[in-house]
């Protein structure tokens, strides 16, 4: 191993053991580092992330005694921090810190894509204080109205009339702080519902060129809830469909001014054409990066730190067992009640299996991204594709909640 750091910025993932394999020492910022942590890391930096100041401060003091390199996390609540360290330590490869706050922000990324014209979309910005009667004059419902700053499609409400987007709104105002602490934006984005297939384009921007990796399917709930059930990879699209999607994201990124990073752009193709639902600036969640390496190769994760340091896809050893196509399918609780599944249930076409919940535990009904029960992937083969393999498979695991007043 050399002397020179990388510094993580909270990191969500494996990504201490990914800079480890390449040779690199390890610099750990977080609020809390666990006791094991303490061993894996070569600095531990125990400190609260949302104090910017003292955590510029303390990167600028540990880049006198040691050689940083990088500053590197796939959290997005940390991203706009670690393109502001890297900015501060004046590090060559870096995402733009403007840029990193456009990819976290949707109401910014939205205003400076229409203010370019590209895919522009109706919208308006509100908080609590705002006439709802002037703004939404000229405006067509249903509307969707969410944060502009939160994630995981928490406090995102497809809204059919007025007093619908008055109780979103309420809902909206009394979530003040993310599940990281930071603020809630108080501008709401209200915009008009973009009625069509959605997809995710995992793509990679150096030196201001992006290359897009491929074009993931994305299956998600009937609104109200909108939430994702399963991502299929690649997406049946025809040609002149993939031209469109991957040209919007390809002039998104250059309008946000992107660079030296992965991203994860959401875009649902309508009928006027494809518009982006929202880019961030790391790689795509869910399990979306074992689809994208199952297909391609490509192990989204190591490429979105070898951008940190200016390399590209050239510089990948991509896996050299490929299928021609994956999908991953989440499991959903449709109400409040006891869970019961077949622990036993077992098939060879399972690549990958996970339960965040144990059997016969008492479970609320999934709202959001982050209260699903699980998850299972499946691979294609020549034959036959990944996606038609999959739903006879979740029928096999015989889910059932019973409602707490049944037992």
């Amino acid at each position: 191993m050399n002397n020179k750091y990388v510094i993580l910025v909270s990191p969500r993932d494996n990504e201490a053991q990914l800079v480890q394999e390449y040779g690199y020492k390890t610099i750990l910022l977080r609020k809390e580092i666990s006791f094991d942590e303490i061993f894996d890391i070569d600095v531990p930096v125990e400190m609260d992330l949302n104090n910017e100041e003292a955590v510029l401060k303390k990167c600028l003091q540990l880049a006198d005694q040691l050689d940083i390199i990088s500053v590197f996390t796939m959290n997005e609540y940390r991203i706009p921090l670690a393109s502001k360290i890297s900015e501060e330590l004046k590090l060559q490869y870096q995402l733009p810190y403007e840029a990193s706050l456009r990819c976290r922000n949707k109401k910014m990324a939205r205003q400076k894509l229409n203010e370019a014209g590209v895919g522009k979309v109706q919208y308006r910005l509100v908080n609590s204080q705002s006439d709802l009667e002037a703004e939404l004059q000229d405006i067509d419902f249903p509307l969707i109205v969410k944060p502009s700053n939160d994630s995981g499609s928490k406090n995102v409400y497809l809204c059919k009339d007025k007093v619908e987007v008055s109780t979103a709104l309420q809902n909206i105002v009394q979530s003040k702080k993310n599940i990281v602490g930071q603020s809630i934006d108080t501008d709401i984005l209200i915009e008009e519902f973009l009625d069509g297939p959605e997809y995710s384009i995992e793509s990679v921007t150096v030196n201001g060129q992006t290359t897009v990796l491929g074009i993931t399917k994305k299956l998600v709930t009937p609104y109200p809830l909108s939430i994702e059930v399963g991502h299929d990879f690649p997406a049946n699209l025809n040609a002149d469909e993939e031209r469109e999607i991957r040209s919007l994201v390809e002039q998104s990124l250059a309008v946000l001014g992107v660079d030296f990073t992965v991203t994860h752009s959401e875009v649902k193709l309508t009928k006027k054409g494809p518009r982006i639902v929202e880019v961030n600036a790391r790689p795509g969640g869910d399990e979306i990066p074992h689809l994208v390496r199952a297909v391609t190769g490509i192990d989204l994760k190591a490429l979105a730190f070898l951008v940190t340091l200016g390399k590209g896809i050239d510089s990948l050893t991509l896996s050299s067992s490929t299928v021609p196509s994956a999908s991953i399918r989440f499991l959903l609780a449709n109400q409040e009640g006891k869970l019961s599944f077949d622990e036993q249930f077992q098939s060879p076409e399972i690549k990958e299996q996970k339960w965040y919940v144990k059997n016969g535990q008492i479970v609320k009904r999934t709202e959001s991204n982050f209260d699903r029960l699980g998850y299972f992937i499946v691979y294609g083969d020549e034959q036959h594709s990944s996606s038609t393999k999959v739903n006879s498979l979740e029928k096999g695991l015989a889910i059932s909640i019973k409602n707490p007043l049944e037992i």
